[in-house]
């Protein structure tokens, strides 16, 4: 099966799954289906908000992955580099294991002419990833101090950055001389330049900020009490519940995290699943409006199969986001 038909298929899996639920809740259990009933109380306007700060957030972490190539001689335009990192949102909205990553690794790899190119963009890949263990390791100080996430985590965390900046001050002066050696190339540059770790990093910071903008909004849109400090346990929840998803687009796992960590903060469980299927429903749709505007900006015009190929995949793109924004605003309504 080609691979366009494969991401028809699972968009249409994916409509009647969302469909199924929207018309038939009572299936996932009578605590779901008044979590969705309690999602018609929503406001509107927060909801928007949110919407903004999971975009917001998508582009931030694209401004870290520019960043990031170019510290091994990729050189990557904006748009460009937020339509590669938009792809493997797009991906990672309907697989699992955060394939959309792998998605990226690729897309971004184009960008250098080595032979070694794609060990050499794992390397920025690995430094957005110890940039982002220690922005996590900062939110479970806070949320720690709100009193609801354990300590031991920042351990482990802090000692991911330690490894990663003695690798960089080891191995500044070398060249690598093995196809493994060049997963340090980033690292290098690191060490003889650290200002551009800052940029990277504030890059990260960002998107943080964005998505703890989105969840304190969804909070504050189903009248969570102190929406900020329920944000502020909530993401760190996510960041961890992400870290291997097993589910495709993360279904459940998501929702379940937020009512988790929202269960901890005093919220009725009713409400926090209610917030828990908001956030990833909203960020769902951002994703996939994210990656199916990449789609249509990087996708080659110039055969009648490559056409066909996007026609495809904005169709199915176009489904799910259709389905899912009128089953949580017009059919949830009739429960």
């Amino acid at each position: 099966m080609k691979r366009p038909h494969r991401l028809l298929l699972a968009a249409t899996a994916l409509t009647l799954a969302l469909l199924t639920v929207a018309f038939v809740p009572g299936l996932l259990g009578s605590e779901v289906r008044r979590a969705l009933a309690g999602l018609s109380s929503a406001q509107p306007i927060w909801l928007w908000l949110a919407g903004a700060c999971f975009l917001s957030s998508l582009i931030g972490t694209a401004g870290a992955w520019r960043t990031a190539i170019g510290l091994v001689g990729g050189r990557i335009g904006w748009l460009d580099a937020a339509a590669r990192y938009g792809i493997g949102s797009l991906i990672n909205s309907f697989a699992p294991a955060r394939l959309g990553d792998v998605a990226r690794l690729a897309l971004f790899s184009r960008a250098l002419e080595s032979q070694e190119r794609v060990w050499r963009a794992g390397s920025s890949f690995m430094v957005i990833g110890v940039a982002r263990a220690l922005m996590l390791a900062l939110l479970i100080v806070a949320g720690s101090i709100a009193g609801a996430l354990p300590l031991w985590p920042v351990l482990v965390l802090i000692g991911l950055g330690a490894g990663a900046a003695l690798a960089a001050v080891t191995t500044r002066h070398h060249t690598a001389r093995t196809h493994v050696a060049h997963l340090l190339d980033a690292f290098r540059v690191l060490g003889c330049e650290p200002r551009r770790g800052s940029i990277i990093a504030a890059w990260i910071a960002i998107a943080t900020m964005a998505r703890l903008g989105a969840a304190a909004s969804v909070a504050a849109a189903l009248g969570v009490r102190s929406p900020l400090v329920a944000a502020v346990l909530v993401v760190p929840a996510l960041e961890l519940s992400g870290a291997m998803p097993l589910t495709p687009g993360n279904v459940g796992l998501t929702s379940g995290a937020v009512a988790f960590a929202l269960r901890a903060h005093g919220v009725s469980l009713t409400t926090a699943l209610t917030t828990g299927i908001a956030f990833h429903a909203i960020e769902t749709v951002v994703g996939i409006a994210f990656g199916l505007a990449s789609v249509l900006f990087l996708a080659p015009f110039e055969s009648t199969g490559a056409r066909r190929r996007t026609t495809l995949t904005v169709g199915a793109a176009t489904c799910v986001v259709l389905v899912g924004a009128f089953s949580a605003t017009v059919l949830v309504d009739l429960v």
